[in-house]
């Protein structure tokens, strides 16, 4: 009895999780935000990162839990490549940021088709994106009424 009733909700389930699924950015002005955590042999980086759809590109930054830029980087869906703009001074190094962009492209790619994450097995570089709660006038009016 209990699992006919599961298998009829199932479907109804899944169709919420896609509705309050976020997506990535694909038109002018979208914005998304993402919990990250990349994961490498003896380090990581937390924290959250930040996109934003504007002049035909995805722009994102990374930031831990500090505050701190960890990472800025920008996806042309045109030409399918990822530029690195700033990086923390420990990852900026040519190779790490060759391995960067590459990575990041193909995690654009798993994010456009809802897949939260990537594993770089060759580096053992895991980067796992999952999607926050987007931002809304109320949660940013603090209770203020005018």
């Amino acid at each position: 009895m209990l699992s006919k009733r599961f298998f009829c909700l199932l479907p109804f389930a899944f169709c919420l999780l896609l509705a309050e699924a976020q997506t990535l950015p694909s038109n002018e002005g979208e914005r998304a935000r993402y919990g990250v955590q990349i994961d490498v042999k003896k380090a990581y980086i937390s924290g959250i990162c930040g996109m934003l759809f504007e002049d035909g590109k995805l722009k994102a930054s990374v930031v831990n839990e500090f505050g701190l830029s960890a990472m800025d980087f920008e996806y042309n869906p045109q030409k399918d490549k990822v530029k690195i703009i700033n990086v923390i001074k420990k990852l900026d190094h040519w190779y790490i940021k060759r391995i960067l962009k590459r990575d990041l492209r193909i995690l654009i790619h798993n994010l456009r088709q809802g897949i939260n994450k990537y594993e770089n097995t060759k580096y053992e570089i895991t980067y796992t994106f999952q999607p926050l709660q987007p931002i809304t006038e109320e949660a940013t009016d603090n209770g203020n009424t005018n």
